[in-house]
């Protein structure tokens, strides 16, 4: 019985800023928003593995896919969240987030959305447009030179049912350690020139955002302190850490089980 092994080992990108406005929605959004565009296009080859022969499969034509999507653009600060948002949409779009091709595509899409977000001649732009345009060659490599039909369906699939069930290689810190390390605060408005470390032993941070959630620590309420010192909504971090060993700010290490 002949078996089938697909890859993607020439996989090529580029991203960039495109002319095009983005569709106005109502109402406007209230922080700067990134819509990205991935096309995605890949032509197809057959290696007959005990020849080491390799066939254009010119009848197959193009395979042709693109997705677009919207996120705040202060998420690009945390590679973790980036990957939550892009993971899945590479997966739907036959990818693995977790080669080294796709990683090496998600920074770049973190490098020129940074860019553009800070960029003079975007300023005052609500939404800022990023394309990211992928080539390259899918080859099915087969044991024996008859082909039994094989389902690259069925392969795709399965591969993106392990990446999902894997919690998208996320790996959760210790409940015990969480319970432990995490610390409860205070967040209250203070003075300029106090000095950090006296906020921290007072258990009282000055109000910013939540990294996970975007949203804001208002001041008088309630928060949870990392070992690393960055600050967080109780619920958030808690639920950030049942998924993911790392802070999402940082990177600074849970201990995990």
């Amino acid at each position: 019985m002949a078996s089938a092994v697909y890859y993607c080992n020439d996989l090529q990108h580029i991203v960039y800023q495109p002319l095009t406005e983005p569709e106005i929605f109502y109402p406007t959004p209230p922080f700067v928003q990134i819509e990205l565009n991935i096309a995605l296009q890949f032509g197809f080859r057959r290696h007959y593995c005990l020849t080491d022969q390799f066939v254009d499969l010119d009848d197959e034509g193009m395979f042709f896919s693109q997705e677009t999507i919207r996120f705040d653009l202060r998420a690009l600060k945390n590679y973790d969240r980036i990957y939550q948002i892009l993971g899945p949409m590479l997966v739907r779009l036959r990818l693995n987030p977790n080669a080294r091709p796709c990683r090496a595509i998600i920074q770049e899409i973190i490098r020129q959305g940074v860019s553009i977000g800070t960029s003079e001649s975007n300023r005052g732009r609500q939404v800022l447009p990023l394309q990211a345009v992928l080539w390259g060659t899918f080859v099915e490599h087969v044991n024996e030179e008859e082909e039994e039909e094989v389902l690259m369906e069925r392969a795709l699939e399965e591969s993106a049912s392990e990446f999902e069930s894997s919690n998208y290689n996320m790996v959760p810190a210790k409940e015990s350690s969480v319970k432990k390390m995490l610390k409860s605060v205070r967040v209250e408005a203070v003075e300029c020139d106090q000095k950090v470390e006296e906020k921290i032993k007072k258990g009282r941070l000055e109000a910013e955002n939540c990294v996970i959630c975007l949203e804001e620590l208002k001041v008088g309420s309630d928060a949870s302190r990392m070992p690393c010192s960055h600050i967080f909504h109780g619920d958030c971090i808690e639920k950030w850490l049942k998924q993911s060993h790392y802070c999402p700010v940082c990177r600074f290490e849970m201990p995990t089980k």
